[in-house]
């Protein structure tokens, strides 16, 4: 059931990856939806992008999607665009500078914890241009205390940046990781999410336990994966799911006593706050905004980025204790409830959308 909150007179066009995609930012998306922003809002539309397999696929859907964009401009006051690394920028940049040029107040949500690699290994024109796209935003709205830094002295005008972490809503019913072992992955199979560095960590930890399963659950690359954990000699412990969501995805969770994220680089990962939000202890790296929300051996683990080593210590430290995976799990249950709930991301919401 929606929250109820102050009701504000402001029109939002609010623009993201089409919401049959796969990804955080969807995931994003979908909690404003549950949690009741577009009631809150005298008007509020949702403009899916990024449709299509090929890049005249993608092309063609943006036209056709442009199209639909400038007619629907006049009708609102305020552009929400969250924006990713690549085409996802591209694509919304234009849609800024249309907005822009409308008169509309522009608010660019950057989802990216690839942005400082990309915007660094990037040529001068591509640095100007993204300077000048977030120039012309009325709010920058980033998703931790060092993006706010960054984009500070890289980007754009501090005084424009605002923090809005991600939020998610707490199951009813935390899961009950004292009771499994199994360890969970979750997230696209690349090198950013370094999927590979888990499986090391697993081979180490083969003899120990041979009973315990590790699910790697998401798109990508799973056959480069899939090979690796062949070559390692763990290909019998690992499960390689493809893309989950729903009943499926919830039921994974529930059957796992361990969440493992061991990203190169991040925003705010949305799975990570959702498996807090379950009772699922999770080992992470100290990225993006992950030790703002992570205290280390309270709430969750963290691990040096690449650390097979000590990876595999905090994995044996919470494979042996049913009583450490329920504690960590409680508390980061508990954590994330009282400072990520979605019910307080869309109050400060509305206080961006009310100051514009």
């Amino acid at each position: 059931m929606a929250a109820s909150f102050a009701h504000m007179p402001t029109k939002v066009l609010m623009i993201g990856p089409d919401l049959s995609l796969h990804g955080g930012i969807v995931s994003v998306v979908d909690g404003y939806f549950k949690g009741g922003l577009p009631a809150i809002c005298d008007s509020f539309e949702y403009l899916g992008t990024g449709l299509g397999f090929t890049k005249i696929g993608k092309s063609w859907s943006f036209i056709k999607t442009l199209v639909t964009f400038k007619k629907m401009l006049p009708l609102y006051d305020i552009v929400h665009l969250h924006i990713s690394a690549c085409g996802s920028y591209w694509r919304k940049s234009i849609m800024a500078r249309l907005a822009h040029k409308a008169g509309k107040r522009v608010i660019l949500h950057d989802h990216d914890g690839e942005f400082a690699v990309t915007f660094e290994q990037s040529g001068e024109a591509y640095r100007r241009n993204v300077k000048e796209t977030f120039g012309l935003a009325d709010c920058v709205i980033v998703l931790s205390e060092e993006w706010r830094d960054y984009f500070a002295e890289n980007v754009c005008d501090r005084n424009k940046i605002v923090i809005l972490h991600n939020s998610v809503k707490a199951p009813e019913d935390p899961c009950t990781p004292c009771s499994h072992r199994d360890v969970l992955f979750l997230g696209r199979l690349d090198a950013n999410k370094s999927p590979d560095v888990l499986l090391r960590a697993a081979a180490e930890l083969t003899q120990r336990y041979p009973e315990v399963r590790y699910r790697f659950c998401g798109d990508g690359e799973v056959a480069r994966y899939q090979a690796l954990a062949d070559s390692l000699g763990i290909a019998g412990q690992c499960d390689f799911t493809g893309w989950i969501d729903g009943k499926e995805k919830e039921a994974i969770i529930r059957d796992s006593g361990i969440f493992c994220l061991p990203s190169r680089n991040e925003g705010m990962p949305m799975s990570m706050l959702e498996m807090m939000a379950f009772g699922l202890p999770c080992i992470v790296t100290p990225v993006g905004g992950i030790p703002q929300v992570i205290e280390d051996g309270k709430n969750g683990f963290m691990v040096p980025v690449g650390d097979e080593e000590l990876l595999a210590s905090r994995l044996g430290d919470l494979l042996e204790s049913p009583n450490l995976r329920a504690e960590i799990g409680h508390n980061a249950r508990e954590m994330v409830s009282e400072q990520f709930s979605i019910e307080k991301n869309i109050a400060e919401l509305g206080h961006i959308y009310a100051g514009l």
